[in-house]
């Protein structure tokens, strides 16, 4: 007997690569997908993406958010917060929101945090006008 689909927040489907699965090509999901496999080839993910203990990616990703406990090598893009769980391996060009790193997970590469919204608080405009008025 087969399981009904879960359903995310958004109303979309789960999709689940399972341990043990090796796909290669390019996937997209709009919601969102949990790899538990080994994926080689390019993700964009309309949800968050979930790398499980034992999953693998090997390519470029887009998503959300991310959640990653296994490896990842390649280029992530995330609009979100990516968490890198204490196991998470994660090999990376990283381009997200925010960033949560528990102990022990490893991360080589470059991170860019990209604040989609800047704005100046009190304390910044005080300090810049201190800063124009000292150099005058």
């Amino acid at each position: 007997m087969m399981n009904s689909p879960r359903r995310n927040e958004a109303g979309g489907e789960h999709n689940r690569i399972v341990e043990g699965t090796q796909l290669q090509g390019n996937i997209h999901s709009p919601g969102d997908i949990r790899i538990d496999g080994h994926v080689k080839g390019n993700l964009s993910v309309g949800g968050k993406l979930v790398v499980g203990p034992s999953g693998a990616v090997d390519g470029e990703v887009r998503a959300q958010e991310a959640s990653i406990a296994g490896r990842v090598i390649g280029k992530l893009e995330i609009k979100g917060l990516t968490t890198l769980a204490q196991t998470a391996n994660v090999q990376a060009d990283l381009n997200t929101g925010k960033l949560a790193v528990e102990t022990g997970a490893q991360f080589t590469g470059t991170c860019t945090m990209a604040n989609r919204k800047t704005t100046a608080t009190p304390a910044d405009t005080v300090a810049a006008k201190k800063d124009e008025a000292s150099a005058a």
